[in-house]
């Protein structure tokens, strides 16, 4: 579906769907200028923090097209509010966590939680302007983008603020009077009324059970085999098992988990993934590498911290908006996207411990501008790619992609920093980044095909 020309915002009916999409993202990312002080709390080290870090993106990766899938199946709206409510149970379980594994469970929670609010959310706009039968306005579609993308850069800021107030558990804190906030607004959406043929298919006939559960003990194995020194070849071993049986599996089904026949079909669509998981990966290994070390290095606060990292936040905002007016190829916006990533990857080797904060505040604005191009690079990369029919399935493997690069670094920083927060730490974070670029750099040549913005 094209998107067509803006229109006047309906926000009684956006700002809760906004309100929700948002907080996969600052969940994600408000985390890093709390992890210091959240494992100083429970004695543990700051490499730990990956074990808080990992599971919310792996509950993710599984809870976005399943809660995409529960969406499609029955009222959207309902699907919205669940997310509300797993968010609501996982804040009150990290606030009051005895203990670090508490921690995680509420990670995971959030992970489950977040995850229903953007296809639930696409759900009910496309609903609203197919009854009208419309195409949903372009200004629309870069309201929801901005918010389930965009403000992931914010999270540091966010995070650092509400950790100098509140302690660690700030962090968990803010979701409380968001959601609630968010789930008051919802009574202005309307339902989505299902026809009785929806009504009367079986749950188990349209949601690919044992698909879902290969790709889970898939995630987990590949977990265990990132974080792990001893054994790590029988993990990996049984990871390659659990993907070929996931693999062979789901090219069967007529209703799969996530659809491997398109994939194999659309090559390129399959190079666009990943690119997705690979700039993902490098931009989530800067955007907790960075707080950490200038906390654990510079011996800054989170809140000072989070002062910091405000310029990241409004380059990434302002970049965003100019490349996707002004750049329309998508190969040349791809090509830029990398460039800035070497820049900002090798800006690292430049912080030390005795280096004044402006220069850290010239890093964190180059981190902010390779974040704003990749974020519409990707999009915009996708859009050229996928199948008109395909939109939603297509989007929603997107984010799992985007997701699993985000497991990677957060396992890839817990090797880093394994040691403590040092300087070779951040340089070690910086050459797992370059090499990450110059592949894509490679994959870029591969899939070589100049397009423009549809």
């Amino acid at each position: 579906m094209t998107a067509e020309k803006s229109e006047r915002i309906d926000w009684k009916f956006m700002l809760p769907l906004v309100l929700g999409t948002m907080m996969n993202p600052l969940n994600s990312t408000m985390l890093t200028t709390a992890l210091t002080v959240l494992c100083n709390h429970f004695a543990r080290d700051v490499s730990s923090g990956a074990l808080l870090i990992t599971p919310l993106y792996i509950a993710a990766t599984i809870g976005q097209p399943l809660m995409g899938r529960l969406a499609d199946i029955f009222n959207p709206k309902s699907i919205n509010r669940l997310g509300f409510i797993l968010v609501f149970i996982a804040a009150i379980v990290g606030v009051f966590a005895p203990t670090f594994e508490w921690l995680i469970v509420s990670r995971v929670l959030l992970g489950i939680g977040t995850s229903a609010a953007y296809p639930s959310a696409m759900a009910l706009i496309a609903n609203k302007y197919s009854n009208s039968e419309r195409a949903i306005p372009g200004n629309i579609m870069g309201i929801v983008t901005v918010a389930g993308q965009g403000t992931l850069v914010f999270g540091p800021l966010l995070g650092g603020l509400v950790t100098q107030a509140f302690g660690w558990q700030g962090v968990f804190l803010i979701n409380i009077p968001w959601v609630l906030t968010a789930m008051y607004l919802s009574k202005n959406i309307p339902s989505v009324k299902k026809t009785q043929e929806d009504k009367n298919v079986s749950i188990f006939k349209r949601i690919d059970v044992i698909g879902i559960l290969l790709f889970s003990a898939f995630l987990i194995l590949l977990l265990m085999a990132l974080i792990q020194h001893a054994d790590k070849w029988i993990y990996s071993s049984v990871c390659v098992v659990l993907f070929s049986l996931f693999i062979a599996w789901e090219r069967k089904q007529l209703q799969p988990f996530i659809d491997i026949r398109l994939l194999w079909e659309k090559p390129s669509l399959l190079l666009v993934y990943i690119r997705t998981l690979g700039t993902n990966y490098v931009l989530y290994l800067l955007l907790y590498a960075l707080p950490q070390w200038i906390e654990g290095v510079k011996m800054m606060s989170p809140s000072e911290t989070g002062l910091i990292m405000i310029p990241m936040s409004l380059m990434s905002a302002l970049i965003a908006m100019i490349v996707s007016s002004k750049i329309k190829s998508v190969t040349w916006l791809n090509i830029l996207g990398v460039i800035s990533l070497i820049i900002a990857c090798s800006s690292l080797f430049l912080l030390n411990q005795n280096i004044a904060v402006i220069w850290i505040i010239g890093v964190t604005v180059l981190v902010g501008l390779s974040t704003g191009i990749n974020i519409i690079a990707n999009q915009l990369s996708l859009s050229a790619e996928v199948p008109p029919e395909k939109t939603g399935v297509s989007f929603g493997l997107f984010r799992t992609f985007g997701y699993l690069g985000a497991i990677i670094s957060g396992t890839q920083l817990k090797s880093a920093f394994q040691n403590g927060i040092t300087d070779g730490g951040l340089y070690t974070c910086g050459w797992y980044a370059i090499t990450s670029c110059i592949l894509l750099t490679m994959l870029y040549f591969i899939s070589w095909k100049p397009k423009k913005i549809k």
